[in-house]
């Protein structure tokens, strides 16, 4: 069996046959896209015009696009023409001069025809340019790959896991960015995963193990290498050519990977895309599948139609198999792969083999090893081969070629040990060794010649000691001091500025509060409208119903204009109130770099994807004069725009064109807009479904005019054309970018390089053949010597030729065997037996569960069994014994030694690490050492003159800083605070804004229909639906931006206080507590403004001519609502004196009896 892997979850049969629909619905689709592309071509001479330019720009220096297309074509051809794909590759290779991604993706499949042609020389030189000509992570994995796949045909086991070292690490790296990775690499990635697991399984399953092999195939996802039709035929063909799949019984295993190789043949036959490597490795697993009689009867009665499919030549059953190998091994010869070939011509013999055709198996099997000489780099490939001409000979008693050719696939089995994992990393460990001498040879010499410098400087500095004053001694101490109260100049002059900061930041706070209480009695007017819009809804419905009188309808509609008369007065207060704040918006004022809005749009690419939106922001290095958060509102909304009119495959770009001004532009590839469109798209008419967000941002731009002549050319325009898409662009100021000053840092390097030869230690190996010295051993245990005699016996009557006497002694040496198994493990289950099957033989369980014997013994008792079973023609008694005999051979020919050597180097790679940075440290140490030991005698009198002064300074300016740190806190916990109202406040004059300009037309158009009091209600319940649903829309957007409390504070009580002031100048303020409950009654009398009990019942209702009552009535509610005390209130009423209170019943845990005055 050529390959053979394993993975639990299998795809099912009916997604492939979906697959294949697929492939054949694309294949429809490309044809008809060519046929019409053909038409335009001949119908149109400036299309070919415009074709040609297309090419010849293609072939230009800068020819990537045709690179990566000859590179494709390359890789298509992989499995179905060995030539053209190295034919594509070579074209790929000529124009990638300037393209290093390019040719190192050549270069790969240039190494991949060579393998395929057993030239492993060559594919070695191509895999070696990669290397050293690209850093494509990619193409780097998979040239790893490629050279392991090298590595398990020649078993070259050691370098084998080395580059899987390197594979692995490279992978790893990929995986972290694969999700940004534009499409084509995303399929190379795709690729370079499958094939490596592919590849390692692969070679686990040679040596004989299962559970990393079962690993490696639990990676794969067959959903993901459905991208890639020639890796997901590897796929199925690894997973139904046996020893994949474990579960179920042995018909069910059958029948699953059966079901898997008919399906890798049927695709890998499709007309259009046909896979003749796939066909043949198909076909030759299935012909193994068919040359063990019971599997051959249960698939072929099982599985008619597909073998009738199969069965193109109508053969009998029982030439099926050697049909089917025929047949791979002309299409591996037609392809052109040398190792299947020899594979191929191996798989035909042994079904020769079967029906006893010896002199046909003996012509195919000379063919696999001599029509080329290649295959004698795989020497797990000649070893399987001449392990069959051992047979073959054998079977047609020609002894001595048999016993030739079993020698040498006995002197090949050393190439598969499985230790060599452990020696390829001795080797690294070695080499690491050898490193880290160096390394402590060149510290140590360092450390050397630092002393020496340092003596000398020490000698020259004494001389010039001897004549130095006192008040150079003292010159430090002086620096210090003037460094020390510039420090602290500097540290109160910053506390200035962050207090500065802070009153003013406080002062926005407030009016930003101010204008947070004003919003949310906004919305409270806006939902007392609500009520309003319900109950004229349910007039309407009684209206449709009908059966009432035409007096009671006439009251019905009497009572709807009531209803409208009040949503409009209640709407003109709203109006009245936002008109009162245009013009009020406040703006921060401050340079800042525009790359930091562009991030932040880019985090919200989501919105744009889940709609089939690209979204491309554009970096950029300008600097704006503008507000920062009313910016990143320009953008937000005008990119959410370009959103909302793209449609799904369309392009969002963002960026910013910078001159004496900046520009930043949004453009969409969406439907765009007409003539007339556009040139109302920014007017408050237009009604093109843009809503009013544009409208906001053309308020901001004409704040920003009457705020300062600096954003005199500030504006915002719109370009579109019909079916082109739109592109909106707005001006800002440049500002001036702040600079950071790092202080520069000193970097000392010291590497100095030593020769040094050091021999690392070599593991020692023991791989000799079992030595006997019988007159040496004591204290042997009686059952070993037993079994270790009739050992002998096997091979001196394999000599005599009475083979049939060998099997005799081999039984009496097993029960030995198992009685001294049975003395350890009384209970054991696991004996020896004559026809062991190679993955439940007991000898391997006891060498596995650390069982002490003589397994040397054992080898050669299995050895001489399948000797004597060759003679003897019992060739499945051969088959067991020699595959024991193999497994247990690799086994215990592991070096035993390598473990602990291994863990051994380890911790002297960690000593060796440990002291080069003790070194190291020790090398920076010796300046600082020399310094405290020279000068002792200075310091010791300069620390006396000047400890009591630098603790005086150093507390004082410890102080400032930490004063300077606490102020800072304070200012960006405000900072904070403000930024939240501002946003908050900003986004709901845009909900409140957009809620007024798109309900005010509806009550008049509602009482227009109750005026014409229609017979058919059916329109007017129409519109008053359509408006409800509108409204309570638009309320809830603005609602959801009010959830949540205020704060309650000084400042809410103070502003509170002052609004129940009015514009009263001569006022008087009163507080009371309320006997037996939690409130007080606090009371405003205004003696200035008389009594008025029409005028003043509206006071606190959305009808008052003061629309600062409004606040007043918004706060006691916020109160309320803070203290959950719900019985505050606040009304007008007449005081003693006639003039006008104010009263309101307040919670009484806070303090208002300060706020009288």
């Amino acid at each position: 069996m050529l390959l053979a892997t394993g993975l639990p979850s299998q795809p099912s049969v009916r997604r492939l046959s979906v697959t294949s629909r697929r492939l054949a619905l694309n294949l429809d689709y490309f044809s008809l896209e060519m046929q019409l592309f053909a038409s335009f071509c001949f119908k149109s001479p400036s299309s070919i015009l415009v074709v040609a330019t297309l090419f010849l720009s293609a072939c230009s220096p800068a020819n990537k696009a045709r690179v990566d297309e000859l590179n494709e074509q390359s890789y298509a051809y992989h499995y179905r023409n060995l030539d053209s794909t190295k034919v594509l590759a070579e074209r790929a290779l000529m124009l990638s001069e300037d393209y290093p991604s390019g040719r190192a993706e050549a270069y790969n499949n240039l190494a991949f025809f060579c393998i395929a042609k057993m030239d492993y020389k060559g594919a070695k030189g191509w895999l070696r340019k990669v290397e050293e000509e690209s850093d494509n992570q990619i193409e780097l994995a998979i040239a790893d790959v490629q050279n392991m796949r090298l590595c398990q045909r020649e078993s070259h086991n050691k370098d084998f896991y080395a580059y899987r070292e390197k594979a692995m690490r490279r992978l790893r790296r990929i995986r972290e960015e694969v999700n940004s990775m534009p499409p084509r690499e995303s399929k190379r990635v795709i690729y370079a995963k499958s094939e490596f697991s592919i590849v390692a399984a692969t070679y686990f399953y040679y040596v004989g193990l299962d559970e990393p092999m079962f690993q490696e195939l639990n990676r794969l996802d067959p959903d993901e290498l459905e991208q890639d039709s020639a890796q997901y035929l590897n796929y199925l063909y690894n997973i139904g050519s046996g020893g994949a799949i474990v579960k179920g019984t042995e018909n069910e295993i059958n029948q699953a990977e059966f079901d898997r190789l008919i399906s890798c043949y049927m695709l890998a036959s499709d007309p259009a895309h046909p896979y003749p490597y796939w066909q043949a490795n198909a076909l030759q697993s299935i012909s193994e599948h068919l040359r063990k009689g019971e599997v051959s009867e249960f698939l072929i009665r099982n599985n008619l139609p597909a073998f009738q499919y199969l069965n193109i030549e109508q053969m009998p059953n029982n030439l099926l198999a050697g049909n089917f190998a025929q047949r791979a091994l002309n299409l591996f010869s037609s392809y052109g792969d040398v190792y299947q070939t020899a594979g191929a011509n191996r798989t035909l013999a042994e079904c020769f083999w079967d029906i006893h055709d010896y002199s046909s198996a003996l012509d195919c099997l000379n063919h696999a090893l001599n029509d080329n000489k290649a295959i004698e780099q795989a020497p797990d490939l000649v070893a399987s081969i001449r392990e069959r001409l051992c047979l073959v000979y054998s079977a047609i008693d020609d002894k001595q070629q048999s016993d030739y050719n079993r020698n040498i696939y006995l002197d090949l089995q050393d190439r598969s040990r499985q230790d060599r994992q452990l020696e390829a990393r001795a080797a690294a460990l070695d080499e690491n060794a050898q490193q880290l001498n160096v390394m402590i040879a060149a510290v140590v010499a360092m450390i050397v010649l630092v002393v020496v410098l340092l003596y000398v400087f020490d000698h020259m500095k004494r001389k010039k000691m001897k004549n130095q004053s006192m008040d150079e001694l003292l010159a430090p101490l002086r620096e210090w001091s003037e460094n020390n109260t510039k420090k602290i100049n500097e540290l109160k002059d910053k506390q200035e500025e962050v207090q500065d900061e802070l009153n003013v930041t406080r002062l926005h706070i407030e009016e930003n509060k101010k204008r947070n209480l004003e919003q949310r009695a906004k919305v409270s007017l806006v939902n007392s409208i609500t009520p309003f819009i319900d109950r004229m809804i349910h007039e309407v419905n009684r209206l449709s119903e009908g059966g009432e009188s035409d007096e009671v309808r006439q009251e019905r509609y009497q009572y709807i204009a009531e209803l409208t008369d009040k949503i409009n007065q209640y709407n003109n207060v709203l109006t009245e109130w936002i008109q009162m704040r245009q013009g009020s918006l406040s703006l921060r004022i401050e340079s800042f770099p525009l790359q930091q809005l562009f991030d932040i749009v880019a985090k919200g690419k989501m919105s744009f994807q889940m709609q089939g939106v690209k979204l491309e922001v554009e970096p950029t290095d300008a600097v704006v004069k503008a507000d920062r958060i009313l910016t990143l509102f320009m953008i937000n909304t005008i990119a959410d725009n370009a959103r909302k009119f793209t449609p799904e495959g369309g392009k969002v770009t963002i960026s910013a064109k910078v001159s004496d001004i900046v520009e930043i532009s949004i453009s969409d590839t969406g439907k765009g807009m007409d003539e007339e469109q556009l040139a109302h798209v920014l007017d408050r008419t237009y009604t093109g479904g843009h809503g009013f967000g544009l409208l906001n941002c053309k308020g901001i731009i004409e704040k920003y005019k009457k705020v300062s002549s600096l954003f005199a050319g500030c504006q915002i325009k719109a370009e579109s054309k019909l079916g082109e898409g739109s592109r909106f662009s707005f001006r800002l100021p440049k500002g001036i970018a702040r600079r950071t000053h790092q202080l520069p840092g000193i970097i000392i390097m010291l590497f100095v390089l030593l020769s040094a030869s050091v021999q690392p230690c070599e593991a020692k190996k023991a791989n000799g053949i079992r030595q006997r010295h019988n007159h040496l051993k004591t204290n042997v245990d009686a059952n070993l010597q037993r079994a270790d005699d009739f050992a002998d016996s096997t091979y001196f009557s394999n000599i005599a030729g009475t083979y049939q006497r060998t099997l005799a002694f081999a039984d009496s040496s097993r029960h030995y065997l198992n009685a001294f198994y049975l003395s350890k493990y009384p209970d054991g289950k696991y004996l020896m037996v004559a026809h062991p099957e190679v993955g439940m033989a007991a000898e391997l369980y006891w060498m596995r569960e650390g069982l002490r014997t003589n397994y040397h013994v054992i080898l050669d008792l299995r050895n001489e069994c399948a000797v004597a079973a060759l003679a003897l023609h019992q060739w499945s008694l051969y088959q067991s014994n020699n595959k024991v005999y193999t497994q247990l051979f690799r086994e215990i020919s592991a070096d035993n030694t390598l473990d602990n050597y291994v863990h051994t180097m380890q911790q002297s790679e960690n000593s060796k690490t440990v002291a080069v940075v003790l070194l190291i440290l020790l090398l920076l140490q010796l300046p600082l050492a020399y310094y405290l030991l020279y000068y002792r005698h200075v310091l010791s009198y300069r620390f006396a003159m000047i400890e009591q002064t630098k603790a005086k300074r150093t507390d004082e300016a410890e102080q400032e800083s930490l004063k300077l740190e606490l102020m800072t806190d304070e200012l960006h916990r405000a900072e904070y605070e403000n930024d939240k109202l501002h946003i908050s406040n900003s986004v709901l004059d845009n909900c409140l804004s957009t809620l007024k300009h798109e309900t005010m037309y509806y009550p008049s158009r509602i009482r227009q229909l109750i005026d014409s009091q229609p017979d058919d209600v059916d329109s007017l319940k129409e519109l008053v639906d359509y408006y409800k649903s509108l409204y309570s829309l638009l309320s809830a957007q603005a609602m959801e931006q009010v959830e949540g409390n205020i704060k309650a504070d000084d400042f809410l009580n103070r502003y509170l206080v002052s609004l129940m002031r009015g514009n009263s100048k001569d006022y008087h303020a009163g507080v009371a507590e309320i006997p037996g409950s939690a409130y007080v009654r606090y009371w405003v009398d205004q003696q200035d403004v008389a009594y008025d009990a029409a005028l003043h019942a509206q006071l606190f209702t959305p009808l008052t001519g003061d629309l600062r009552y409004l606040l007043c009535r918004q706060i006691v509610r916020e109160l309320g609502e803070i203290t959950n005390l719900r019985g505050c209130g606040i009304k007008a009423c007449q005081s003693d004196k006639g003039c006008l209170r104010i009263e309101a019943v307040l919670p009484a845990r806070m303090k208002w009896e300060s706020l009288k005055s």
